[in-house]
């Protein structure tokens, strides 16, 4: 049953990804337009949790948690959306994807075991991140992108904080009541954003599709991830589903987008992945 659910998260996290960076780079210009998609891939998550939610009752931990959680998500999916828009997808993905290192650390504060080896390997990790973000002569790296891509780790990780959290407590099982209340809180956050931002920003059809089947990914990965953060323990779970999505993301990138690599940033995108397949793997 894990595995099955494991493949199904993975999936809807790659096809995000790719949609994302396809979408951040052709149609979504301008923060306004971020948001305003944001703004409609959050309602559709609303409506499906909304529907789920209806026979199960909410706790004020759960409440209170959603809030915060809501917060969380939106500026995790801002600065990711903002780091797509104005950096390559297979370093950028990298570095977000990598924020499990702060969800699978704090594994220790949930009374679970954490190896040494582990700890090593993540220091390990974290310097082949350093070598992927390394420039090829004639290219530039943007400081405005590495301050996405650091808000996008720091915000992503604590999503994994949060999700654990909220299941090792008592009310483990109000998980629709969660995220209905934690992608309401996202929606109003987008809403009030919106009010600095140019109100005549529209979305076209075409992007309005995709906002769907973000939506629809959002929803997967959220309510599947939150069920199995209560399942594994921290150190197996997010760096598997990390290292997979980063996996088939990368291959995407390529593949897809064609995107070039230099030598040091193959090196660093290679030994990166090696790294987060090794924190699964060892004792």
């Amino acid at each position: 049953m894990s595995a099955i659910l494991i493949i199904t998260s993975v999936s809807a996290i790659v096809t995000q990804n790719c949609l994302f960076n396809r979408t951040c780079k052709t149609a979504l210009k301008t923060r306004s337009h971020i948001n305003l998609f944001n703004l409609f891939v959050y309602s559709v998550c609303v409506l499906i949790f909304g529907a789920l939610a209806i026979r199960g009752g909410i706790s004020l931990f759960t409440a209170l948690l959603g809030l915060i959680f809501g917060v969380v998500t939106a500026l995790s999916n801002i600065y990711k959306m903002l780091a797509l828009s104005s950096g390559p997808m297979h370093i950028t993905l990298l570095v977000t994807t990598s924020s499990m290192i702060i969800p699978t650390l704090s594994g220790i504060f949930f009374g679970e075991k954490f190896s040494p080896l582990k700890l090593c390997v993540v220091f390990i990790l974290i310097a082949f991140i350093y070598l992927s973000m390394q420039k090829s002569k004639g290219s530039k790296i943007q400081a405005q992108w590495i301050l996405y891509c650091a808000l996008a780790f720091l915000f992503q990780g604590s999503v994994g904080v949060l999700q654990k959290l909220h299941q090792t407590s008592e009310y483990k099982s109000e998980v629709s009541g969660l995220l209905l209340i934690s992608f309401l809180c996202a929606v109003i956050f987008c809403i009030i954003r919106n009010r600095g931002f140019d109100k005549s920003i529209k979305l076209d059809k075409k992007t309005v599709l995709i906002g769907l089947v973000c939506g629809v990914c959002t929803f997967l990965m959220n309510y599947i991830n939150l069920k199995l953060s209560g399942m594994l323990p921290s150190q197996l779970f997010f760096p598997l589903v990390n290292g997979s999505a980063i996996i088939l993301s990368s291959v995407m990138s390529i593949i897809i987008f064609k995107e070039i690599l230099s030598k040091k940033q193959l090196i660093g995108l290679i030994g990166g992945i090696m790294s987060l397949i090794a924190i699964c793997l060892v004792p």
